[in-house]
């Protein structure tokens, strides 16, 4: 221990060195000492692993018992705690057990006959040895042992013959077990199967069938791992199963869900259809606890640069009218210096019925109404499909759409009349409309008797002021940068000039040419003429639910 103390974080980590190192621990009388194992409790973070690193080089080159080395790879397994280096040391394990056969015939034999340390590192034994006849006759037993047998299997190089025997087994014993055990027994055959595409997989179906209406977190773990390593070569009916095995995931397993997202997001560019409705129902199932953030990857997955399929999945969620997959959806969708809507949406992805493509006209207009062109997209799309819903459609993007906006969504619905289409009459009538109830509140004379006086404005003015400075530094006050860096106060300028210590001591002026930058959002006029008559609107428009048939 003491020597891989010296040895962590050097170059001398060579091949001598590790030799030198693993002859000196294995003349020892005891491989790891109580004085190594409170040496390694002093290291703690990065400086446990380095000397773990050095040490799972040593590992195989030591001359030692099969115990003493599972001894010192169980200790240093314990020690890395949750990290996912902390395994490292198995690996080393294998390689050792592997250098010399009766290694591994040893920990077997050990094993079998109860040796709770010895089952505990089975599974690199088995894998050393590569019998596959070893690995079978494990896996044909029960408890730990038949775990490692089977994990054994499933790691190996095996024929075609023997993964289907090997399925046959696992997935036999895997059938009796609950819901937590069962789980880790199919994702080994599924593993087996993955590497075998012609293999029937009958049996796998039926197993993961059974497991998906299980609400084990194991189990359901399992179904997202197996979507995220399996889904490429899984069956429809597999898959069907594993995404609805996954709706049974809890909120609060932040693992579980961050591998669903992880699979979902790696699934959506081949099953667009099937993600689209596993993810609206995950969050209208969790009530929107597993949503916009814990599905981040997924939803900012759904991009608009998608097309069609970006817009079939958004028009059937409206439809849906769940208020949390809505506004998960919404949340993704922003115009913020925008010039055009954040996505086209075609005829043909509306619904058939005139009622529904109503109902989702208000739906975009309710989680979209910051969106103005964005939400004009279903109610232009209405226009271009004809039917009896044109004329309702009109009247959603004169009030309240264009009677909140006249600049960008304006300019958008103009530059549509440029080119010939199917329902430019009613967008030309529209625009008519609205373009009186403009010219008409142009026309209006301010109220000189309303407007607050100066002194009221300067005291408001000031008000706000001390507000904000009270807030910076406030702000201030909680940033770990502030006594980082330098800071300057620019009353006016396009360059802030400094001057900076060189590598030779010296000082030298630094200057740093300043640019402007800014964002354009319009904000709607009924938040200033009618604020609480136009968020009525919207909340009628968002928590409105479909007619029942």
């Amino acid at each position: 221990m003491a020597g891989a103390l010296l040895l962590k974080g050097s170059c001398c980590t060579n091949g001598e060195a590790i030799a030198a190192l693993a002859r000196g621990a294995s003349s020892r009388n005891t491989l790891i000492s109580a004085a190594d194992i409170r040496a390694l409790d002093d290291l703690s973070g990065p400086r446990f692993f380095e000397v773990q690193m050095v040490l799972c080089e040593v590992i195989p080159q030591l001359v030692a018992s099969p115990p003493d080395v599972m001894t010192l790879v169980s200790t240093l397994v314990e020690k890395g705690g949750d990290d996912l280096a902390a395994t490292q040391p198995n690996a080393a394990f294998r390689v050792w057990c592997a250098i010399e056969d009766h290694r591994a015939d040893q920990v077997i034999i050990s094993a079998r006959r109860g040796d709770a340390l010895a089952l505990r590192h089975l599974v690199f034994a088995l894998q050393a040895k590569g019998d596959v006849e070893e690995a079978f006759r494990s896996a044909g037993t029960d408890g730990e042992e038949r775990t490692a047998g089977v994990l054994a299997l499933s790691r190996m190089t095996l024929n075609a013959g023997e993964a289907g025997r090997a399925i046959d087994i696992i997935l036999s014993a895997a059938k009796p077990l609950p819901p937590t055990e069962a789980a880790g027994m199919i994702k080994a055959a599924l593993d087996i199967a993955g590497k075998h595409s012609a293999l029937d997989r009958h049996d796998l179906i039926g197993a993961l069938d059974g497991l998906s209406g299980s609400s084990d977190p194991v189990a359901v773990h399992l179904m997202a791992t197996a979507l995220y390593w399996h889904g490429d070569e899984m069956s429809d009916t597999e898959v069907a199963s594993c995404l609805r095995g996954i709706q049974n995931v809890v909120s609060e397993n932040a693992g579980t869900v961050r591998q669903i997202d992880d699979a979902l997001q790696k699934l959506w560019p081949t099953r667009p259809c099937e993600v689209g409705k596993a993810v609206a129902d995950l969050i209208s199932t969790t009530k929107g606890r597993v949503g916009n953030k814990a599905l981040e990857g997924i939803l900012s997955s759904l991009s608009p640069d998608q097309g069609r399929a970006f817009a079939q999945l958004a028009t059937n969620w409206f439809l849906g009218g769940n208020y949390h997959v809505c506004s998960s959806l919404a949340s993704h969708l922003s115009e913020i210096d925008r010039t055009t809507p954040c996505l086209d949406v075609p005829a043909e992805v509306l619904p058939v019925e005139a009622s529904d493509q109503l109902f989702v006209c208000r739906k975009a207009i309710g989680f979209l109404f910051l969106a103005p062109m964005t939400a004009a997209s279903w109610i232009v799309a209405v226009f271009r499909g004809g039917g009896s819903a044109s004329a309702d459609a009109a009247e959603l993007l004169f009030n309240p759409l264009l009677l909140n906006y006249g600049g960008a969504l304006k300019d958008w619905l103009e530059k549509l009349l440029e080119e010939e289409a199917p329902g430019n009459d009613v967008i030309r009538e529209v625009l008519r409309r609205a373009q009186e109830v403009w010219g008409g509140l142009g026309a209006v004379r301010e109220v000189v008797e309303l407007e607050p006086s100066t002194a009221r404005r300067a005291l408001v003015r000031f008000q706000q002021e001390e507000e904000a400075e009270s807030i910076n530094k406030e702000a201030q006050k909680k940033s770990v940068f502030l006594n980082l860096v330098t800071r300057q106060t620019l009353l006016y300028g396009d360059r802030s000039s400094f001057s900076i210590l060189d590598g030779e001591g010296r000082r030298r002026p630094q200057t740093v040419n300043m640019a402007s930058f800014s964002v354009s959002s319009e904000i709607p006029m009924g938040l200033s003429i009618d604020p609480v008559g136009t968020e009525w609107i919207m909340e009628v428009f968002r928590y409105e639910q479909k007619a029942k048939a």
